[in-house]
């Protein structure tokens, strides 16, 4: 998109004002063929998922329409296809229908007599599950490191284990708990010792299970992708905000 140039609109894109009858993927997948025709930049999956800092495969789910992504993997997607803010909120809004159009993957039954919570294959009784929330303590959110100032992995890491303290200092093996096993023990401490930037998400549910979310969590993660970018200065021009100005 040259400078100064007006962002394309989603209707100018899908050449239609009912936004509704497309899914995100449709909507994706019409925005790439949008710019090959246009001639701007010719990216693959491996690129999208590089500037995106996204596993490919979740970018192949996404665009294929197998997953509705989080909002924060489709505001990454978004922008490292060079989509402006008024076209990154509607497939917000695309996001949303869809998600909420889909079935839930948690369900209760019956099993041997017994009520349930089932979650995918995985199947725990109601007594263990209201176990399982109360044993995750609320944090409050005064006083939570903030991370906006780290502009390296050296720095990164520090606030990663002031959040740590902040939450209280969960044991390794707790935050793997938390976690729903996203976490293991070596990969925690891998991370904290701060070799390289975390992987994503390692670093998202190792926040969370220190009690960080909401907008915390989007400064966290826009700190990530921050420093991912610059690892990577080709991509940085497609990432708005990624350098200062």
């Amino acid at each position: 998109m040259a400078i100064g140039q007006r962002f394309p609109s989603l209707e100018d894109v899908l050449e239609t004002a009912d936004l509704s009858k497309f899914t995100v993927a449709e909507a994706l997948r019409a925005w790439i063929e949008y710019m090959n025709v246009r001639g701007d930049k010719r990216l693959g999956v491996r690129d999208i998922a590089d500037a995106a800092g996204m596993p490919s495969s979740r970018v192949s789910d996404t665009l294929t329409g197998r997953r509705v992504p989080r909002r924060d993997e489709l505001d990454m997607i978004c922008l490292a296809l060079g989509m402006g803010k008024e076209a990154r909120v509607k497939l917000q809004g695309l996001r949303l229908h869809e998600a909420s159009q889909r079935p839930s993957k948690l369900v209760v039954r019956t099993m041997d007599g017994g009520e349930t919570v089932v979650s995918g294959t995985r199947a725990i009784t109601l007594p263990e599950a209201r176990r399982h929330q109360r044993s995750v303590q609320p944090v409050p959110a005064f006083g939570q490191p903030d991370p906006i100032r780290a502009s390296s992995v050296e720095e990164l890491v520090l606030a990663l284990k002031a959040v740590h303290v902040w939450g209280g200092t969960p044991s390794l093996r707790e935050l793997e708990r938390r976690s729903q096993s996203v976490l293991r023990r070596s990969t925690i401490s891998d991370m904290l010792r701060g070799e390289s930037l975390p992987d994503y998400e390692r670093y998202v549910a190792f926040l969370r299970a220190c009690g960080v979310d909401g907008p915390s969590l989007e400064t966290w993660v826009f700190v990530w992708r921050r420093l991912r970018a610059l690892e990577n200065p080709k991509v940085v021009p497609w990432l708005p905000g990624a350098t200062e100005s």
